[in-house]
């Protein structure tokens, strides 16, 4: 009899003991997840670190974008470094499509900063689409950029670079010499064209040849490639010589005497 109730008082201690764990412990679980969910989204929302225009990664084509520095090299790869100046009227076109435009983003009244990665396979044109090469390139220029935005916000990989400035660009041909002259030499190019070419070989030229060096004899034998600078002389100006001031008239006798009576 008395181990009965012994059993009985133990089972309905054990059940009360169940009921308060099921009405008490999910509430204060729910309780403890909830505080840390929402403390890992307040964390997570101040990693996120903005890009520096805005713009997700992405194809774009960026206009009246002005070179701040130019590439230091004359072959790609090379980099560019353009300012997207802050103004109402900037825009940029998703997928190159000039009838998709979207407003430009700055960080308050700051400008854009981009460099541009030039490749091997990025075309480079003038303002009316005529071939240029890297030298073409200046700072304070004005250029078109069509390519694609890395994940930084800050680095286009060009497909193309249109500089819109009106000038005379340079070209790269390619040919067999035909016939060389005192004044220069022609070659003819692939599509058999031929094409006269005025001697950049004068002194005071800066060259840079390419070949195998016979530090002997001092000769470069095996010539793989010329890479000529012309030689660009500033004229100096001239400063001329300071005018005498011309001498003043001599002092009338009349005066001199006015000059006595005073003491002077």
């Amino acid at each position: 009899m008395f181990t009965k109730t012994y059993k009985m008082i133990g089972f309905l201690a054990l059940s009360g003991l169940f009921c308060a764990l099921i009405l008490f412990v999910p509430s204060e679980i729910y309780a403890v997840e909830n505080t840390a969910e929402n403390t890992d989204i307040t964390q997570a929302s101040d990693n996120v670190t903005p890009t520096a225009n805005g713009l997700p990664a992405g194809f774009y084509q960026f206009n009246n974008l002005e070179i701040f520095k130019g590439p230091t090299v004359d072959e790609p790869p090379a980099a560019i470094e353009v300012i997207q100046k802050n103004n109402k009227s900037c825009v940029v076109y998703e997928n190159g499509k000039t009838d998709k435009s979207i407003p430009c983003v700055f960080n308050g009244d700051q400008d854009n900063n981009y460099i541009i990665q030039i490749e091997e396979k990025t075309t480079l044109v003038g303002v009316n689409q005529e071939s240029a090469l890297l030298s073409d390139f200046l700072a304070g220029e004005k250029i078109n950029v069509l390519g694609w935005l890395a994940a930084d916000g800050k680095t286009i990989r060009a497909a193309m670079v249109r500089n819109l400035e009106i000038k005379s660009y340079h070209q790269s041909l390619s040919g067999t010499i035909k016939e060389v002259t005192e004044k220069g030499f022609t070659i003819t190019l692939t599509n058999g064209d031929e094409v006269f070419v005025n001697t950049p070989i004068v002194e005071g030229a800066q060259v840079t040849v390419k070949g195998v060096f016979d530090k002997v004899n001092s000769v470069i034998s095996s010539v793989l490639s010329i890479f000529i600078k012309p030689n660009i002389v500033l004229q100096e100006k001239i400063l001329e010589e300071p005018t005498p001031p011309a001498p003043s008239a001599k002092p009338s006798v009349l005066f001199k005497n006015f000059l006595k009576i005073f003491g002077l």
